[in-house]
Formats: C-alpha cells, structure tokens, sequence
C-alpha cells in the first residue's frame, strides 16, 4: 500500500500527517497479521527513518508489540511487528432472528469473550432490544477491563437493516414492528444509567458481512483480489453491499445496495417498504417460508428446520415448493443482473441461505449475460455462514480505532457520527 495523503478535504498540517501514517502502519500489520519494518518501508512507501520513528511511537503507546516469530524475507529471517494483544480491545453486539449475539476481541484479534442470548425480539418494542444490548455492552466493558486492563472506547451494534449516516439512526423493521429509531443514542441513553459513557455505532449487517467475505477473498492467495465486490444474501432484510478498492460503497444516505428492495416483479407482491415485486418478497427467508405453508412448522421447529423442510419437500418433487424456490432463484439472478449492470463489480459474493442455491442462479437465462462475460470474473458463495456479520462487525470497528489511532493516543473523545471512515 503506497503512502497518500489523508482524505476528507481537509487542510494537511504536521499532524494530520502523522495521523495518517500512524494508521497506514497500523493498517499494514492487521492486514499481513505481522510484518517486519523493512517489509513495512516496502508496502508503505515510507521512508526508513519515518518508519523507525512511527514503530517506536506506537510500540511506547502500547498499540504494536514486537512478536517472538521470525519469518523469512528476502532469504533472512527477521523479527516480526504486530498489533499489541493488550491495547484497545474491540467490541460488537449484533440483533439476530434467534436473539442476540456478543464478542469481544483484543486489539490484536484473540477473542475475549463470545455469548449468544436466545431470545426473540419479533414483537417486542425497540426498548426492549436496546436494554438486553446495553446490558450486554456492560458485560463487555466488564471483561476488556479484566482482561487487558482497558475499558472499551466504542462499541458497534450490527442490526439486519440500514444504517443513516449518522452511523446512529435506523430503518424500520417490518419483522419486528420498529419505526425509524435513533437506536444508537437509546442504546447510549441506556449504558449511561448505568454509569458507562461511550459512542455506540450502529452498522449494518450486510455491510459487516459484505466486509468480511471481502477479507476472506483477499486473504485467499489463490484468486486474484478483486476490485470491486458485490455482496448478495437475499434472503435477509436488505441483503446487499458493495465494496470498491477496499471501501463501502454506502451512498448519500448510508442505506446505498439495498438489493432486497430491487424490484423484480414489476406488478408483484405488496412489500414492506411499500413497492412491489421487490427481491425480498420472493427471496426473503420469511416470504419463501410462508408461500411454502410451513409457518406453524416453524412455530413449532424453528426457521432453519423449516427452510431445510422447504428443500426436502423440493426433492421430492412437491410443486408447490418448487414453485416457490424456483421462483426465489429466478428472481435473485434478475436483481443481481440489475445491480452488475448499475455497479460493475468484478466479484459476486452471494451469501445467506440461498448460497447454497448458487450454482442454478448462476444457470437461470434471463437475457442478461453479465455473470458469464469479461469484467464479471467471479461469482462464489460465501464462506462465513451465520458469523460473517459478527466477524465483519469486529473488522470494521478495529479498522476505525487504527483509522482514529491520533485521537486515541491524544485521547480525543470519539463520536459514532465520524467514527467510521472506510466508506464512501
């Protein structure tokens, strides 16, 4: 990654600069997971002695840690850089069907602590949900301020919907009966009753995931990284996200790739949003459970036995469900054609339930080529399963500590609206 300047428009000093290069280091050695300093004078284009005087500074600050592995560079074993295990621990809580799901990582990324509390929230008020987060959140502080003698800085909260620009405020949620709601100051509201004052920053749930099955690509060394990443899971609320050359793509609003919401039936089904024949009234989890007649088999076994009920009756040739699923795969080829043909991304990442299905997307013939011609180079299924949200979550928050890592060291406070700055 060669040196440049700092975004955002604002007017270059000394400081910023530093700023920046501070966090290009960091952003190297949680890239590789490790490095030496001469690999890091190469990936960054710094020069020696800035780099000499950047790991020092944040080896005093606690933030890297000279590591006890050696790794061969250049035909020499050197000594390797890496995130401090001790420093800012990382922390994300996430909405999920079946209840609420808490990890905590250090700086470094050794998972601290890791809870899943089953507990529906279909029906019950947003103020509900922001109690159980909040009390979650202080079992989090709790355990970072035991374990690495540091007490969280931010925390994120990944919600299945989209997430405004202030990083705060949230879309409704049909499903559960929510309005639009500024979730992340109700959250905050809450954790300040109980003496703990810190941003909470709301992130989208397929953003997060997007994210990670991202890094899972660019972590693979067999494939070309790709430059723009298109990520699918239409069976979730809004089920989409972009990345381009390692950025979301989130839009004016921050709600940007809402592929759920693509319409795809031009005189369809009555959606939620308020359109019809959108991608989510065919595709959803719930829409394919209910045209399938298996709502009280899920009362009574659950949504994943029921969707997996979906797919044996298919097998066994029952009409009525290989309408349905049929109609699920015609229709998230039609909207990912839709969007390739909007967005030019070069990879596909289809994740969800549905992933599974990739393979007859990928062969339904709509007229539309995209997914087979150059410029489309690959359209893979995703790796993550139910993790990749949490897991993305995790990413994003430390990408924004190491982005804040001036602020942090000047222990500048930090607000959930400028957090975030790995989007566009």
């Amino acid at each position: 990654m060669p040196q440049s300047q700092p975004g955002g428009g604002s007017r270059l000093n000394s400081r910023s600069i530093r700023d920046h290069n501070l966090s290009l280091v960091l952003h190297e050695l949680a890239r590789t997971r490790g490095c030496s300093r001469s690999r890091l004078r190469e990936t960054t284009g710094l020069t020696p002695g800035a780099v000499t005087l950047l790991v020092n500074e944040l080896i005093d600050a606690g933030m890297i840690e000279t590591s006890d592995t050696m790794r061969a560079e250049g035909g020499r074993r050197k000594k390797q850089l890496a995130l401090a295990g001790d420093s800012y621990p990382v922390a994300v809580v996430e909405l999920r069907r079946d209840g609420i799901a808490a990890a905590l990582e250090t700086f470094g990324g050794t998972r601290l602590m890791d809870v899943h509390v089953p507990k529906s929230f279909y029906g019950k008020s947003v103020e509900e949900f922001a109690d159980a987060a909040a009390e979650q959140i202080v079992a989090l502080d709790q355990c970072a301020t035991e374990s690495v003698e540091r007490p969280l800085v931010a925390v994120g909260v990944v919600m299945p919907i989209g997430v405004l620009v202030d990083n705060s405020t949230i879309l409704p949620i049909g499903a559960f009966g929510w309005d639009m709601v500024d979730l992340g100051s109700l959250i905050a509201t809450r954790l300040r009753e109980q003496g703990l004052t810190l941003p909470v920053v709301v992130l989208s749930a397929p953003a997060c995931a997007g994210w990670a099955e991202y890094r899972a690509l660019y972590d693979d060394e067999s494939i070309e990284t790709p430059q723009g990443v298109l990520y699918v899971a239409p069976d979730v609320t809004d089920g989409g996200s972009l990345i381009i050359r390692g950025r979301l793509y989130r839009g004016v609003l921050g709600t940007a790739v809402e592929i759920g919401h693509t319409q795809v039936e031009a005189e369809g089904e009555l959606c939620t949003c308020g359109k019809r024949g959108c991608l989510a009234t065919y595709a959803g989890t719930d829409a394919i459970i209910r045209a399938c007649g298996l709502e009280e088999y899920r009362a009574e076994h659950g949504t994943d036995e029921a969707l997996r009920e979906a797919r044996s009756r298919r097998a066994a040739g029952d009409p009525a469900v290989c309408a349905v699923i049929d109609r699920a795969v015609r229709c998230t080829r039609v909207a990912i054609e839709n969007a390739l043909t909007l967005l030019n991304a070069d990879c596909v990442v289809l994740g969800g339930r549905l992933k599974r299905y990739r393979d007859e997307i990928q062969a339904v013939d709509n007229g539309f080529t995209s997914l087979g011609v150059p410029g489309v180079t690959s359209f893979v299924a995703g790796r993550l399963d139910d993790e990749a949200a949490l897991l993305g979550g995790l990413m994003r928050m430390r990408r924004a500590l190491i982005d804040h890592v001036g602020d942090l060291m000047r222990g500048t406070p930090l607000t959930a609206e400028t957090f975030l700055q790995d989007m566009v």
